[in-house]
């Protein structure tokens, strides 16, 4: 008697297990009215087959005409229905169609014991081009209700309109006027802010701070529906005012710190020899003499002089609604730039340094930058958080 090995039943049972879920599909898919799922399985059975079985051609015929009813059924209560989609009754449609379409390349469907199925194709060319006018005069119907609304100031409107009116040309291109009224709500939907900047802190801002906080990268912020201008457009309506209030500007003194510490390090040195219990020095069996590496400990004595100097500017960002005529958002704005020079000498080992007293070794004492260059450091430093905070204000605006 044969007997197969664990690989071979392992085999058999991986192929039946692969079997069983399409064998089941195959039976109980149509009862349970999964025609799609039917149809997909079935055309992936029969593609590239000669013999094509029974069971997959029986199932490819009933499931595709009874699905073909049923959407047919389905575009027939919706056209009748008193507000009709017709968005939804072309996108069914084109499903239907696109079904059709994919089955051609397999037909006549001859199944291997000689029964040809027979599929009930729908005429849909006119069905599309009926239901594309209408769900195109439906869209412009609705954008034109919104551009209204957005002509008489409702900016939200004016976006919606834009977006309805785009809809459009996914049933007919150049409808009507249509990309000439898009353009229009496009523009009533864009929302102008003006930046500015004011200093209340009562202290002086060097010359050229304000150009350097407002030279901020608008590519990150602007965007359809919002422009920011940092230079004001003459003759332009401006529907808010970002504006950045400087309330402190501090300068701290020159401060010159000095301490003194050790560094130390246990190093190589060179060898030594072993000595033995008598003192003298150990033999190896080959009687040469044995020496090890000797190991020191150095030290270096250090004097480090440390130089601060720092600025705060600190204020905060003003959204203003000039439609409405109040302040929508207020958010606090600090910024510090800091100098910082470490001048060190040392005595001593210079193998002792450690790695950050190295970095040091050498520098010199400089002369500390004026309260004008830190304040303008500051600019820097609070540049980016003007700039984040500007290009999150689509959640206020």
């Amino acid at each position: 008697m044969k007997t197969h090995s664990p690989i071979q039943i392992f085999a058999f049972l991986a192929i039946l297990l692969l079997m069983m879920p399409s064998c089941k599909s195959v039976d109980n898919l149509i009862e349970s009215g999964n025609y799609e799922e039917t149809i997909a399985l079935a055309q992936r059975r029969l593609t590239g087959k000669q013999k094509k079985n029974p069971k997959y051609v029986a199932a490819l015929e009933d499931a595709f005409n009874r699905l073909t009813a049923e959407d047919m059924a389905k575009a027939r209560r919706m056209s009748e229905s008193g507000n009709t989609d017709w968005a939804r009754v072309h996108s069914l449609y084109s499903t239907m169609q696109r079904r059709q379409d994919a089955l051609r390349p397999l037909l006549p469907l001859v199944d291997k014991n000689g029964y040809q199925a027979e599929f009930r194709f729908v005429r849909l060319e006119g069905l599309m081009t009926e239901a594309a006018e209408k769900a195109a005069n439906q869209y412009y119907s609705e954008a034109s209700e919104l551009l209204a609304a957005g002509r008489a100031g409702d900016k939200a409107a004016a976006r919606q309109a834009y977006s309805t009116f785009n809809q459009i040309n996914r049933f007919r291109s150049n409808y009507r006027n249509a990309n000439v009224l898009a353009l229009e709500a496009e523009e009533l939907g864009r929302v102008y802010i003006a930046v500015s900047m004011a200093n209340e802190s009562g202290g002086y801002l060097p010359r050229g701070f304000e150009q350097e906080l407002l030279r901020v990268r608008t590519s990150d912020m602007n965007d359809r529906w919002r422009t920011y201008d940092f230079n004001a457009v003459a003759g332009r309506d401006y529907d808010y005012n970002a504006r950045i209030v400087i309330r402190n500007i501090q300068v701290s003194p020159e401060r010159i710190s000095e301490r003194s510490y050790i560094d130390e390090q246990e190093i190589n040195d060179g060898t030594e020899y072993v000595l033995d219990a008598n003192g003298n020095v150990a033999k190896d069996s080959l009687g040469n003499d044995i020496t090890r590496v000797r190991r020191i400990t150095v030290r270096a004595d250090i004097t480090e002089v440390l130089q601060t100097k720092s600025a705060i500017v600190s204020g905060s960002l003003v959204l203003y609604d000039n439609v409405n005529r109040r302040i929508v958002d207020e958010e606090e704005l600090t910024a510090e730039a800091i100098f910082e020079n470490y001048a060190s000498t040392f005595r001593g080992d210079r193998r002792a340094l450690s790695s950050s007293t190295r970095r040091r070794i050498g520098n010199r004492p400089v002369q500390f930058p004026s309260n004008e260059a830190l304040i303008l450091d500051a600019a820097e430093v609070l540049k980016p958080q003007l700039q984040d905070r500007l290009a999150n204000s689509y959640r206020t605006i």
